[in-house]
């Protein structure tokens, strides 16, 4: 099997749609039609096990045990204050307001999240399981990436084929796919 590495501009692409927040739009190839007012927020996609103690990393750390897993999205920046994105579920409240107590030295947000990260983690696995499956397709998928705010899984492609976002929902029963194309050079 070839290797194969994204090229900068590519990537950089890529990590610009993955800073996106729910409610973008998707032209007809189901790429992003452009970043949202809403769409500018810092994603930390840094794992907690390479952060250190200052306020900020202790909260997030806390944040990842507090939230049950069904629950709990990811976290991003929006200015001075940390977005914690959670779907809501029975006494999410008590959960919020225990975490503001426990770290009141650090300006929090809340958003409803649409989908928490294990099911993203699940659809993202399984898009990553059938690479070879869209290469018989004609579709090199270089990268796939859920979205730290739980709207969606974010999957770059070679290139958008008519259909090819249909397809993908379709195969993996999840309506919250988007492509973005990047160019993918041979390593």
């Amino acid at each position: 099997m070839r290797t194969q590495r994204i090229g900068l501009v590519a990537a950089a692409s890529f990590l610009v749609a993955t800073t996106g927040c729910a409610g973008s739009e998707a032209n007809d190839l189901g790429q992003p039609a452009g970043p949202t007012p809403a769409q500018t927020r810092e994603l930390l996609t840094t794992p907690s096990t390479a952060l250190g103690d200052t306020p900020r990393e202790l909260l997030i750390r806390d944040a990842e045990r507090t939230y049950l897993t069904n629950s709990y999205s990811g976290v991003s920046v929006d200015g001075a204050a940390l977005v914690i994105h959670r779907v809501p579920v029975p006494r999410v409240d008590e959960l919020d307001t225990g975490l503001r107590l426990r770290h009141p030295d650090v300006p929090l947000a809340f958003v409803d999240a649409q989908h928490p990260r294990t099911v993203l983690n699940e659809v993202s696995d399984s898009i990553k399981k059938d690479i070879p499956y869209w290469q018989t397709e004609g579709v090199a998928v270089a990268a796939v990436a859920p979205r730290v705010d739980g709207s969606g899984v974010l999957v770059m492609v070679d290139q958008t084929i008519a259909g090819l976002t249909a397809a993908m929902r379709e195969r993996y029963e999840f309506p919250n796919l988007e492509l973005a194309q990047g160019e993918i050079v041979p390593a």
